[in-house]
Order: C-alpha cells, then structure tokens, then sequence
C-alpha cells in the first residue's frame, strides 16, 4: 500500500468528518441557509426555522465560536443582537446548496 495516498485520503475523510460534525448537527444547516436568506437577529431565525428557542441560541453560540457567524451587539435602546456571516458561514452556500438538491433529487435515501 502507498502510504502517502493512505494518509492523504485519510486526512480527506477526516475533514469531512470534521465539517459534518458542526454542519451536521440540528438544524445547523437550516440556521445557515436562512442567514444566507438574510437573517441576523434571533428572531428572524426562529421565523424562518421553527427551531425552539434553547436549541437556535445553542446553535447560534456554537456556529459563533466555529466562526460561521460574528455576533454583533448593538446597544440600543433597545439592545439588539444581530449574527452576521463571516466569510467561512458565507462559503457554506455552495455546500449546502448541494446538500439540499442532494435531498430533492434522493428523497427516498433521507426519508425517515
């Protein structure tokens, strides 16, 4: 075996892993998107994804700490919170572009 390729298709692997670890969690992806949609505040989320308020705000910490959002505080009155992408939350369009005609086309494979 040539380890050289071994160890190149592993560290492929890895990184998927890697990506599909943060991005796969739920509803990272439909948090994503709808900020690509031009969401930014906490509620805007919430409008565009139906996910409860303990799970959206653990993922919108989660996705800030990876980097895919900057969290922006503006002090108001009133305080308004906005999550603004960065460029790496910007470079997820094409990806989960992807994912979602994936989806469309394979129903049946994600079906529950």
């Amino acid at each position: 075996m040539n380890t050289e390729s071994d160890s190149t298709a592993s560290a492929r692997c890895t990184a998927i892993e890697d990506v599909m670890g943060v991005l796969g969690k739920a509803y990272a992806g439909a948090i994503l998107k709808a900020a690509l949609g031009g969401a930014t505040r906490f509620s805007d989320f919430k409008s565009a994804t139906g996910v409860s308020d303990g799970v959206l705000s653990t993922r919108l910490k989660e996705l800030s700490s990876r980097g895919f959002f900057k969290r922006q505080v503006d002090p108001g009155p009133p305080t308004v919170v906005r999550y603004v992408l960065t460029a790496a939350g910007q470079d997820t369009k094409p990806l989960l572009d992807v994912i979602e005609k994936l989806a469309q086309t394979h129903k049946e494979a994600f079906q529950h």
